[in-house]
Order: structure tokens, then C-alpha cells, then sequence
């Protein structure tokens, strides 16, 4: 396929992003003559506007609007957008228009300027705040690209008030044929997902394989069961040796160990005609992630947004039909090993799976941790790189603290943004996760988790448990190592002062005080022997340059230079854990590694588990359990998989300890 072949078959598809979050509410009510006929379905339709009458009486934040002829989707008109600052919009109020029980769905056509997105999002408040309930986000330089989205029922709180629709954009848009409409979604994959997956795992244990130690194991799609989708459907059983793997679809193998061993392996997998540059498949044993290849493309960045962005429309390089699997640790029973369709496109035609036990011993660790960074536990969903599942983050977090403990991990590290905007009601959630797990959770405060002058108080006060000797700069003696956790999260005013809030209309920044540092050199300088992690939110290191789908990573270490220093000179730090990004990164310096944890709450819904030996520290990373989560959280016309892996080592690896 030539490449401008290409580019039109998937140009419908793209163009989504987000820019920041809707602040000030406004209104608008539907044109009467817009409203659709008279039919048996038309109550409907809370609002199907074209703006082809007299335009409502919007209100707006930042923003001027106006009926525009110079384009619209269909008819004559469409309703142009223009921010006076950075960002802002044109809001429909849906008090009386809406009922809070009832599923909705809601869309635009929208076409922005040269240097705008668009978003399109029902928000609520709640007495207090504002929050977002969900959003669409995106569009494209020079083409009308319809923004769709949902919210669904249970998704309403029963605080709910003052609810919007919001026309949101950067720069100049123009939005057309704005539909609001009752109607009954199906099931969503998150619910559906723990019955198809136990059906899986029924189907694939009546073709169990075996894999012996120091022997090689050879499969083909016979040997597996397929999902062509997460879907109430029941699993295929393929009865040829190769098998296409849909966008949506899993291909799963059971395979029994009699003992615990280290497994690398092989796959083989002919690369789909869609060459997009980003992920082709996600490759998991049981939900460790071994193999993530990419497509590789020329140095590119979202459109619109560098990082938010959709990938934009190029092919990239065809890769090889041999995908090498990573190294990782496989306990005796039987496990899952998995080949999951990359959302955007099809996974290509699988042929082969080549399993090898490693001659390599293996011995318990003295202890296991889990680093999970950025669940984001709050309302609602917005979209950023992908769809952050604030809401439906705190059930899925207490699904994988109780694997984790079922596993007999030790205990676990949240490295910041636990809460989505840092309310008390948010840190109570969190304690209720934390309190009814049998797993040992530690707190680390971000950005996210410091909005508010009662932030750290509700915290400290609610979360008790996460933050040992009621402070939020600690130690965790865990022999063999010691593990030190800092709060580099206290925002600046424009004047470089220390505040106890943020501000954004005097924001300077955020970081971390001098009388913290001072404590962080005394802390390294009272114990220069013990191997020592330390772990906030924010990465230590970004080395910039390009992923290896070729998009062109961003540099977010600024934060940490002063600490970095300190840490540096310190003969026995090994390692720093962070998140903040919502991207894996591993930057491994002279005598430290740095690990920067993916989101959990976004895609790809991701966290590490840690080995601990006398010797070293074992790592990978892992997705969350339930496959109908991570989809959700994937925004398919975006095609943004570059974030799962950045490079070849950062799904497993290890660190000495000196």
C-alpha cells in the first residue's frame, strides 16, 4: 500500500487530544427549531443543534462565539469559537435537560484552526468543584472530524449539579450538528471482562502446554483460544496454524511449569498493512508485560499538541516478523501467556510462539514490592494522552492490591497523584482502598495530591497508614534496603514564594522546600552503606530523544536537578522510583537506575513489581488485570501506544546493590 493510500484510509480516524480542564460554567439552551421531529424517539434528544436559526444565549469562559458562514458541516452555518486567552468555550446548561439515571450519548462536528483542539465534555459540580464526567477531545487542521462520547448512568452522582456541555477549544474553532441524546449503552468491557476472561482461561486450559526446565517449547494458533473482541461472546478455537489478531482481539495459550523458571522466548507475527508508527501487539504472561514491539516511524509528535496529541497520519518502517520477548521469572503452576490486539489496528497474523527455560537458577527474593504511580482516585473521566479512568480507578485498584496480596507481595508505593484533584472525599476513597487491603500501602504526594490548603492535612489525617510518623518525607527501613520517600510537591506563587495552594492565576511552579533538602542530605549522610532507593513524583532523568516508535520523548526533569545533585553524591543511592509522566521510561546513569512508572489510571493502565535479593533488585511491569479497564481507557482515533514502552529494556530488568 502506497503511503498516500495510506494516509486516506485512516484519516477519518484520527484527531483527538486535550488541552488543561473546564473551570467556569455557562449557558445555553437548544434553538427550538432545531430540536428534531416529532417521532416516537424524539424525547430522546436533549439537544441536536445545527446553529441554522437564532444561536442561543451561551455563556462562555474566555471565549466569543458567533454564527459563521464561512463553513459549516451541513447546511449553511456553523457556530465559530474563538478564545480572548489560552483557552475557553461556549457551554450549554443541562439542569432540566437531563435526568441523572439515564445513559447519554453526545457528539460534534468540529473544525479547528491551525492551531486549536477541540473538546467536547459534560462536566457537574458537586457544591464545591467542578469536575469533569466525560469528554472527547481532538480534531484536525482543514477537515471537520465528528468528536463523539458517552457518559453512562451509573457514572452519576447523586451531588450532581449545575451540569454542562461544553464547547471547548485552544484558538479558533468552529463546532456543528451538537447532539445530546438519551439512549441505553451496552455493557462496557470493564464489566464484561471477568466473565470472558474465565471463559479464556476454561477454553485454553483444554490446550494446555507444558514447558520443561532447560527445554524449548514450540506452538501455533492450534495450541490457543481467541477473543476476536471484548465481547459477550464466547471463545474461538482456531483450527488452522496461523490466526489474524484483531484490533480488539486476544489470543490466549495456557502453559503449565513444574517449577519456577526464567523464560524468554519468541514470536512470530506478520506486521498488519496499517503502519502507523506505535505498538502492533501487547504480549503478556499472565499480566506481565514481555513483549511490546513497535512500528517504527521518522521523529514525529502528536497533532496540534506535542503531546496529547493524535500520531499523525505517516507510515512508518515495516518491521521484522520476529519479535524477541524479554527475559522475566515464570513461578511454578500454570499461567496465561497472551497476544492482545493494539486497540488502533489489527495485530497482524500471527504464526508462531517459541518458549525457552533459561539454565539460570532461581531463588526466592527476601521480599517483593509493588510501585504504582498516578491512580488519579476522583470522578468521572477525562481524556488526556488517553482516557484517565479517575472514576473507575478506585475498584480497579482494589482488585490488583488484592492479587498482589493474594501473590504475598510485601506491600506497595504509590509515587504520587493518588488523588485526581486532592479532596478530602477523594483521600477517604483511598484510605478505604488502602484500609481494607491486606497489602501495606505507602503515600507519596504529587502534584494532583496538593491542590488545596487542606490537602496535606487530609491526607496525613485520613490516610495515617500510607505515611509513616504522620509526615510526608520518610524513611522505610526494608532491609536489605532503605527506601526514602519525599513530598517535592509544594506549589510556588509568581514570586517564587512557597504557598499551601495552587493558584493558576499565580502559579509559579511547583517543587520542593530548601529545609526538605537539608533533611534529605542529612538523612543520606546518617547511613552512606545501605543500599538506598529513593522515590517521589517527579523523574529525576529524561533523556529526551525519540522512543522506539520514533516519537520524540520531552524532557520533564527540571524539577529534580537540586535534589538529583544531592542524591548523586551519595555513594549507596541505587536507584529513584517515579511516575508523573504517565509514561515508562528507564534511564539507567554511572551508579543509579531511574524507573519512571506509566499511569495507572490511563493507558496503559500500568505498575511495576519489585524482587529484592541480597544482591540485586529484580523489576517488570505489568497491566492491570481486567482488559476491559485498559480498554476503556484507550482512545482509539488518537492511536497513542508509544507510552507503554520507550525503549528495548523497560519492561524487565534489574539493579545491583552495592
Amino acid at each position: 500500500m502506497d503511503r498516500r493510500r495510506f494516509a486516506a484510509s485512516i484519516l477519518s480516524a484520527l484527531g483527538l487530544s486535550l488541552i488543561g480542564d473546564g473551570k467556569t460554567p455557562a449557558i445555553a439552551q437548544p434553538a427550538a427549531e432545531t430540536q428534531p421531529p416529532a417521532g416516537p424517539e424524539s424525547d430522546q434528544f436533549a439537544i441536536n443543534e445545527s446553529f441554522e436559526g437564532e444561536i442561543p444565549d451561551f455563556h462562555t469562559y474566555q471565549a466569543t462565539y458567533a454564527a459563521d458562514t464561512v463553513r459549516a458541516h451541513i447546511g449553511e452555518r456553523s457556530l465559530k469559537v474563538a478564545t480572548t486567552k489560552s483557552s475557553g468555550g461556549a457551554y450549554f446548561r443541562l439542569d432540566g435537560v437531563v435526568d441523572l439515571k439515564s445513559d447519554y450519548e453526545f457528539s460534534a462536528w468540529v473544525w479547528v484552526g491551525d492551531s486549536g483542539t477541540a473538546r467536547l465534555y459534560i462536566s457537574a459540580s458537586d457544591g464545591k468543584a467542578r469536575y469533569m464526567k466525560a469528554q472527547t477531545a481532538g480534531g484536525r487542521p482543514g477537515e471537520w472530524v465528528q468528536l463523539t462520547g458517552e457518559l453512562r448512568g451509573e457514572d452519576w452522582e447523586e451531588t450532581d449539579c449545575d451540569v454542562m456541555l461544553a464547547m471547548a477549544t485552544t484558538g479558533e474553532c468552529w463546532f456543528d450538528d451538537v447532539v445530546l441524546r438519551k439512549t441505553v449503552l451496552p455493557d462496557p468491557p470493564i464489566e464484561i471482562w471477568p466473565a470472558l476472561a474465565a471463559r479464556l482461561d476454561r477454553a485454553a486450559s483444554k490446550r494446555a502446554v507444558t514447558l520443561r526446565p532447560d527445554a524449548e517449547l514450540a506452538i501455533n494458533a492450534r495450541h490457543g483460544v481467541l477473543a476476536p473482541r471484548i465481547a459477550d461472546v464466547e471463545p474461538l478455537a482456531p483450527d488452522t496454524e496461523s490466526v489474524e489478531i484483531p484490533a480488539d482481539g486476544i489470543l490466549q495459550f495456557a502453559v503449565d511449569v513444574a517449577e519456577p523458571m526464567y523464560v524468554t522466548g519468541a514470536v512470530t507475527l506478520v506486521p498488519d498493512e496499517d503502519l502507523r508508527p506505535g505498538l502492533r501487539v501487547c504480549i503478556l504472561s499472565d499480566d506481565t508485560v514481555i513483549g511490546a514491539p513497535m512500528v517504527k516511524a521518522e521523529p514525529w509528535m502528536g497533532v496540534g499538541n506535542p503531546l496529547t496529541g493524535a500520531a499523525p497520519v505517516c507510515a512508518g518502517e515495516r518491521p521484522s516478523d520476529e519479535v524477541q520477548l524479554v527475559e522475566w521469572l515464570v513461578p511454578a503452576g500454570r499461567h496465561t501467556i497472551r497476544i492482545a490486539g493494539p486497540h488502533m489496528r489489527p495485530g497482524g497474523e500471527f504464526k508462531s510462539l517459541r518458549l525457552r527455560a533459561l539454565p539460570k537458577p532461581v531463588r526466592p527474593p527476601v521480599y517483593e514490592f509493588a510501585l504504582l504511580s498516578d491512580t488519579h482516585l476522583g470522578s468521572g473521566r477525562g481524556t488526556w494522552m488517553n482516557v484517565k479512568m479517575d472514576g473507575p480507578a478506585k475498584g480497579e485498584l482494589a482488585a490488583t492490591f488484592r492479587a498482589l496480596s493474594e501473590e504475598e507481595v510485601d506491600f506497595a508505593i504509590i509515587a504520587g497523584d493518588m488523588t485526581n484533584t486532592a479532596t478530602r472525599e477523594q483521600f477517604t476513597d483511598l484510605s478505604q482502598v488502602c484500609r481494607e487491603s491486606d497489602l501495606p500501602v505507602f503515600g507519596c504526594i504529587g502534584n494532583h495530591d496538593s491542590y488545596l490548603a487542606s490537602s496535606r492535612l487530609d491526607a496525613l489525617e485520613l490516610c495515617a497508614g500510607q505515611f509513616p510518623g504522620g509526615k510526608t518525607d520518610y524513611v522505610l527501613d526494608r532491609p536489605p534496603l532503605r527506601l526514602i520517600v519525599l513530598d517535592g510537591s509544594h506549589w510556588r506563587n509568581k514570586a517564587g514564594e512557597f504557598v499551601d495552594h495552587y493558584d493558576r492565576s499565580d502559579s509559579g511552579g511547583i517543587g520542593i522546600r530548601p529545609e526538605q533538602i537539608e533533611w534529605l542530605r542529612e538523612t543520606l549522610a546518617a547511613d552512606t552503606e545501605t543500599p538506598t532507593v529513593v522515590c517521589w513524583h517527579y523523574p529525576f532523568v529524561s533523556r529526551g530523544g525519540t522512543s522506539n516508535c520514533g516519537y520524540k520523548l520531552p524532557t520533564w526533569a527540571a524539577k529534580g536537578s537540586e535534589v538529583l545533585k544531592v542524591i548523586e553524591a551519595a555513594p549507596n543511592v541505587v536507584a529513584t522510583l517515579a511516575g508523573h509522566t504517565h509514561w515508562n521510561e528507564l534511564n539507567v546513569g554511572d551508579h543509579i537506575t531511574h524507573i519512571v512508572n506509566p499511569a495507572f489510571c490511563e493507558w496503559p493502565n500500568a505498575y511495576r513489581v519489585l524482587r529484592v535479593y541480597d544482591d540485586r533488585v529484580e523489576w517488570e511491569l505489568r497491566q492491570v488485570g481486567n482488559r476491559g479497564f485498559v480498554r476503556e481507557s484507550f482512545v482509539v482515533p488518537k492511536a497513542l501506544t508509544w507510552m507503554i514502552s520507550a525503549s528495548d529494556d523497560d519492561l524487565t530488568g534489574e539493579f545491583e546493590l552495592r
